[in-house]
């Protein structure tokens, strides 16, 4: 093959859920050098047809296939390195899903590095409840091929008893924050429960380490096959802190407007677009805010995408959502601009809520008092103008979609005002 071919490579399309390993389904895959698109099972027709029409031809262009013969080791072929993988689709903060397409490598030095920030082998098992349609929840899988661990499948855990007997559990805000809401004790068996998913309050992390929680804060994404930066979260730490690089990947920050740029092994291999495979560009722009501290920790303020100037004051989402979640009551928060005649841009909160949710909570989850604890804790042009609760189907997803809620809006859907 010749460095100005273009090659053809095979995606497999298989329907995946919750709770039942895909993995005998992608080694069947992969042994043919085929890459794979994992879907829901769930996901409505329309939305299938439309990801499957993407990738049912696609290329691999002259710059890959150089890389791949680059690469290619004794008894490997170009065609080979271009094959066995993943296509996850990751939405980030718009609407349309980008196809990432992610090497079998690049998944194995991820759970080989994240195991210097969270050991994983032999003896120990991780609670399987993420979806194997994403890459958080292929990589608990994968931790466990490479590592020697175990997974035990099972639905997400709604009281510490789901845990019992298991070492690892990956976990967001709103899913720890109903665990703390169970009285009985921390499973002896916990070593660690990976927090990510995005913002979450310092409020919740004092509450979780009270308990005796081994808590870690984790950063990642698709395009860095999960993990990029895993600490140990001790009670005082910022509520921005994600913890250090892992071993071997290289994080800094564009000076220019503060940018996390990200590279080394665990990065994917390329993105899906108009049916061509494109290589990623190095560093990787995350699109993501942060900062490294003096002790080389990262720091993750929020998105670039989703901040917007409002009077001439920049906006992070994620700050305001961080107060709203430290707020007793609050389940989950999910803030978005739109458009205002006089700053321009101004924000509105999407929030699930419950009133008196903890006994003898100083400060509950009603419009007055949450706008009462947002007016202490924001300055002034923070505090959002509506506070909305949040719809039935944004609430029951792990991770409420700014860029839905958005849309939402913006064709003029109503949503009820907290009382």
């Amino acid at each position: 093959m010749s460095g100005d071919e273009v090659a053809l490579v095979e995606v497999v399309v298989l329907e995946v859920e919750p709770g039942v390993d895909p993995m005998p389904a992608f080694d069947r895959a992969w042994a043919r050098g085929a890459r794979v698109l994992p879907l829901p099972r769930t996901l409505p027709a329309a939305a299938r047809e439309a990801l499957v029409a993407r990738v049912r031809v696609v290329r691999a262009g002259p710059d890959a296939v150089r890389g791949a013969t680059r690469g290619a080791t004794r008894g490997s072929t170009p065609g080979a390195m271009l094959g066995a993988g993943l296509v996850l689709p990751t939405s980030g903060s718009s609407g349309v899903p980008r196809l990432i397409d992610i090497s079998l490598e690049a998944m194995q030095a991820s759970a080989l590095l994240g195991a210097h920030a969270v050991p994983f082998g032999p003896g120990d098992r991780w609670h399987g409840s993420l979806a194997p349609s994403h890459i958080g929840g292929i990589m608990i899988l994968m931790r466990a091929r490479h590592l020697g661990g175990t997974v035990r499948f099972g639905a997400p855990p709604r009281a510490w008893s789901d845990l019992a007997g298991c070492t690892h559990v990956s976990l967001v805000a709103a899913q720890l924050a109903r665990l703390l809401d169970d009285p009985a004790p921390v499973p002896e068996s916990l070593k660690a429960v990976m927090l990510g998913g995005g913002p979450s309050p310092r409020a919740l992390h004092e509450r979780a380490i009270a308990r005796g929680v081994p808590l870690y804060s984790t950063y990642g994404m698709t395009e860095t096959c999960s993990q990029v930066a895993t600490g140990r979260r001790l009670a005082g730490d910022p509520e921005t802190l994600a913890g250090p690089p892992l071993p071997g990947v290289s994080i800094t920050i564009d000076p220019a407007c503060g940018e996390i740029l990200v590279d080394g092994p665990t990065l994917a291999r390329g993105e899906i677009v108009d049916g061509a495979i494109l290589p990623l560009q190095r560093p990787l722009r995350t699109r993501d805010v942060g900062e490294l501290d003096a002790l080389g920790r990262l720091h993750v303020v929020g998105r670039l995408d989703s901040m917007f100037i409002s009077g001439g004051r920049n906006i992070h989402p994620e700050t305001i959502e961080r107060a709203l979640l430290a707020i007793d009551g609050v389940r989950s928060a999910c803030v978005v601009a739109v458009p205002d005649a006089r700053w321009g841009m101004r924000p509105v909160a999407f929030i699930d809520a419950f009133v008196d949710a903890f006994v003898g909570a100083s400060v509950d989850a009603t419009a007055p008092a949450m706008r009462a604890a947002l007016r202490e804790a924001l300055e002034p042009h923070l505090v959002p103008d509506r506070l909305l609760a949040m719809p039935a189907d944004e609430a029951a997803s792990m991770k409420p979609s700014r860029a839905r809620l958005a849309a939402r809006l913006a064709a003029g859907e109503r949503f009820a005002e907290h009382a």
